[in-house]
């Protein structure tokens, strides 16, 4: 007769492997929960254990060094197919038990009470659990906040799962977008070299340099985050820090940055504004082999802030003469991103330089 697969098991298993938590490093959030059970409990030891299919493992352990167990070992696993608290008053009186080698070993384990693990409130993977070698029985109460903890950790665990996913998911089209943008400036060289006019090619080699901006600027923010709030004091000096490498050597960028968070759409329009606005101040601005300076600095103004970009360069006629006038492409893209996140953006140009003030509004504290 054929062995009958435990679907349970199988089920148990595959929800473990989907965590990707197994034999990982000790974490604070889980070594927490084990201390306070523990506590709450007067338990000498405390567990959040995984029992896969060949072996139980503890993610956290309060009160012991053992991580590892066998399933001859494991108390928690005659408790996943039963109602959401586990209790073994006296392991040496149940038969399930008595044999134990933590229950027959020294130091003999002599109280069992495990919150059953459930991802999604429906498969069971493990305990929260706390052992003592006196017999004992919790009270209720006590059974109640046990289980409310170990629904906390299967929340942690399940939330680490969707990071995960998420993350794999921004890694994939990252690697399209990349691609995509790769496509793109081949097709714009290509051209580029078939192109009759000189005015046509500098046109197109402009487009390629901003093509290789918004790469730059995308990896950028695929590395520091795959989530929604950006670090702006952090991820702004990672695009000058690649602006700084084209820079002529007379040339030199300024950073005056206070911490700030922004959501990721913000950081995107600002690093390509930034990226523009320095771009246009060290074609124009600076002939010939002038030295000078651009200053960036980032500061918070109650619900908005503000990203200054200040040349000390020969300054802009056309900007001096129609400030409201929207010249040149790397204008226009300037107020093409400031508008997308509606914010508002101030230039003023003379003989000591160019200024442009670009103020947008900052999330709000309880957002």
């Amino acid at each position: 007769m054929r062995d009958v697969p435990d679907l349970t098991a199988e089920r148990r298993a595959e929800a473990i492997r989907s965590l990707g938590i197994m034999d990982s490093e000790d974490e604070v959030d889980f070594d927490e929960i084990t201390a306070y059970a523990a506590e709450i409990t007067g338990a000498p030891i405390s567990l959040v254990t995984l029992v896969d299919t060949n072996r139980q493992w503890a993610k956290s352990a309060f009160g012991t060094g053992q991580r590892d167990y066998t399933m001859d070992e494991s108390i928690c696993s005659h408790g996943l197919t039963g109602p959401d608290f586990f209790e073994i008053e006296d392991t040496t009186r149940d038969p399930r038990t008595s044999e134990n080698p933590l229950v027959t070993g020294p130091d003999a384990i002599r109280y069992y009470g495990g919150a059953i693990l459930k991802l999604g409130r429906e498969v069971p993977i493990g305990a929260l659990c706390v052992l003592d070698r006196e017999p004992r029985k919790l009270s209720e109460e006590t059974k109640r906040l046990l289980i409310i903890l170990a629904r906390q950790v299967t929340r942690r665990m399940e939330l680490r799962r969707a990071l995960v996913v998420q993350e794999t998911l921004a890694a994939e089209v990252d690697h399209r977008v990349k691609n995509s943008l790769q496509m793109v400036t081949g097709l714009v060289r290509i051209q580029r070299a078939q192109a009759q006019s000189e005015e046509t090619r500098e046109a197109l080699s402009e487009t390629i340099d901003r093509l290789s901006a918004i790469s730059m600027l995308h990896a950028e923010l695929h590395k520091v985050s795959a989530r929604n709030e950006i670090t702006l004091h952090h991820f702004l000096p990672d695009i000058i820090r690649h602006l700084e490498r084209t820079l002529p050597p007379q040339l030199r960028i300024i950073r005056d940055f206070e911490a700030m968070q922004v959501p990721s759409e913000v950081a995107a329009a600002l690093a390509l504004a930034l990226n523009e606005a320095v771009t246009n101040a060290v074609k124009h601005a600076f002939p010939g082999d002038r030295p000078g300076s651009v200053t960036v600095r980032l500061t918070a103004l109650g619900d908005h802030g503000m990203l200054e970009i200040v040349d000390d360069g020969a300054g802009s006629a056309r900007m001096v003469t129609d400030p409201a006038r929207p010249t040149g492409l790397g204008r226009q893209i300037i107020d093409a991103s400031v508008a997308r996140i509606e914010g508002a953006i101030h230039r003023e140009s003379g003989p000591d330089g160019t200024r442009i003030e670009i103020r947008f509004p900052l999330p709000k504290l309880d957002e």
